[in-house]
């Protein structure tokens, strides 16, 4: 595990960052800049504690990058790794937080779409979501017009959730798993998992999250643990033998690929 936590990200492109899961992956931040804004304040996450903790990023637009920022920065962004010769896998939705409140999210996906077709490689289009904003339809049927979206769901149950995950106050753990199933498999569920003070890896907590995946039935469920120190000190990383054991649980119960990272 790294000994360092991440640093905000200071713009909008950034990387191409070496992915456990995406491979050579060009991050977009449509996030602030200095501060963490996100519907989460995860235990876990190797970010600085979430500063706007928020379930719609409407009243902060005045710190947002605009559209037409976020389309500028990766067209010359684009230009350049052209220019270099450079390829990319993935152009992802990741940076400082949740990406999708941003209020112009569904019409920024379909600049990105545009920017990407118009690329020779045709790199695929990712979302890293921790799933509280597809309720709103118009986010929901933007993720469903890239190619991954990867959606987090580390707690199978709301007291699981609220520890593990601490919402935004409002946040319906309920409502979050059956938009999820509206999916109808078209897409990833990302899971940490944790030992510690916090830990999601009992008997009873895996057969919470075990039927919850059953309601959802995503195409693929990627299972991993940290990989930095994390906000909350006293919780651990999870083995790689144990993930390895869950994975096992899972393709058990469940029809969807199960990948450990």
């Amino acid at each position: 595990m790294s000994e360092e936590r991440l640093p905000l990200q200071n713009g909008i492109v950034y990387g191409p960052v070496k992915s456990r899961r995406l491979g050579s992956s060009l991050g977009i931040n449509i996030s602030p800049y200095e501060i963490k804004m996100c519907s989460f304040n995860c235990a876990y996450c190797q970010y600085p504690s979430t500063g706007l903790l928020v379930r719609d990023g409407k009243s902060f637009r005045n710190i947002l990058p605009t559209r037409k920022e976020i389309e500028k920065a990766l067209r010359e962004f684009i230009r350049k790794l052209e220019k270099d010769e450079e390829k990319v896998d993935f152009l992802t939705f990741s940076g400082n937080g949740e990406p999708t409140l941003h209020p112009d999210f569904a019409e920024i996906v379909d600049d990105v779409i545009k920017i990407r077709n118009s690329i020779k490689s045709k790199p695929k289009i990712a979302s890293l979501s921790n799933s509280t904003t597809v309720h709103n339809q118009k986010i929901f049927d933007a993720l469903n017009k890239i190619d991954e979206p990867i959606m987090k769901l580390d707690a199978g149950n709301e007291k699981m959730f609220k520890i593990l995950n601490r919402p935004s106050k409002g946040i319906d753990f309920n409502l979050l798993i059956s938009q999820l199933a509206n999916f109808e498999g078209n897409l990833t569920i990302q899971s940490l998992f944790v030992e510690g003070e916090v830990d999601n890896t009992t008997e009873e907590e895996l057969e919470t999250h075990l039927q919850k995946l059953k309601i959802i039935k995503p195409g693929c469920v990627q299972i991993y643990s940290l990989d930095r120190p994390p906000a909350f000190k006293k919780i651990h990383r999870v083995a790689k033998r144990k993930l390895e054991s869950i994975k096992l649980l899972l393709l058990r119960e469940i029809n969807s690929n199960v990948v450990v990272y």
